[in-house]
């Protein structure tokens, strides 16, 4: 190989060089983009988990002490003093049953969470009809809270393994962006070798 030939080589292999040391830094500065972006994707998911915990207990408290107060030994008079014992508690249930449906998405569509996210909101509805009756049926009350609970669960833990796994986009991102990095990691090195072998005139 003539000596202008070789430098026009060289010059090639630092042009390649080059280029896949550009790709592989921008492979990395996108990355780190997407790392950030789930970062904080994260610290919101598991702050609406904590939040989503929260209103659950509270919801299941708040039934408790109301079916506490309706079953007390009362007259029809003693009415109008129910409503005054249980109002703030009726109230703040009301409340956190909003709260809790402005977190749920109904067209959920997740294998397990879709359908304990629509057992919940449904649940929640029979309990505002429980407690609007004027003769609540107090022996429903074991078996939705069980139901709320249970499901709750679910959708808690579906939303923790998020956190823990990365959200989708993360992982196909990163999954497809180390596949493209070895893909060119690859051709320059078989691009080296074939320039090897043709410079000791193996081929």
């Amino acid at each position: 190989m003539t000596e202008a030939g070789g430098l026009i080589v060289a010059a090639i292999i630092a042009g390649a060089v080059a280029i896949i040391a550009a790709i592989i830094t921008g492979v990395v500065s996108f990355l780190s983009l997407i790392t950030s972006k789930e970062q904080s994707v994260s610290e919101r998911r598991q702050q609406w988990i904590d939040a989503l915990r929260k209103d659950i207990a509270i919801i299941v408290g708040r039934v408790i002490a109301i079916h506490g107060e309706s079953i007390v030994e009362q007259d029809d008079d003693d009415q109008d003093k129910l409503w005054h014992r249980v109002k703030g508690e009726l109230t703040g249930f009301n409340r956190v049953i909003v709260r809790i449906r402005l977190r749920l998405n109904p067209n959920e569509k997740g294998e397990k969470e879709g359908p304990a996210t629509k057992a919940v909101l449904n649940t929640l509805e029979k309990l505002k009809s429980l407690f609007a009756s004027p003769k609540p049926q107090f022996h429903e009350l074991d078996g939705l809270v069980n139901t709320l609970v249970d499901n709750s669960q679910i959708i808690l833990k579906e939303n923790w393994n998020r956190v823990r796994d990365g959200e989708a986009i993360y992982q196909k991102a990163k999954r497809n962006t180390w596949i493209a990095v070895k893909v060119f990691v690859g051709l320059g090195v078989v691009g080296a070798i074939l320039y090897g072998l043709r410079w000791f005139k193996v081929i």
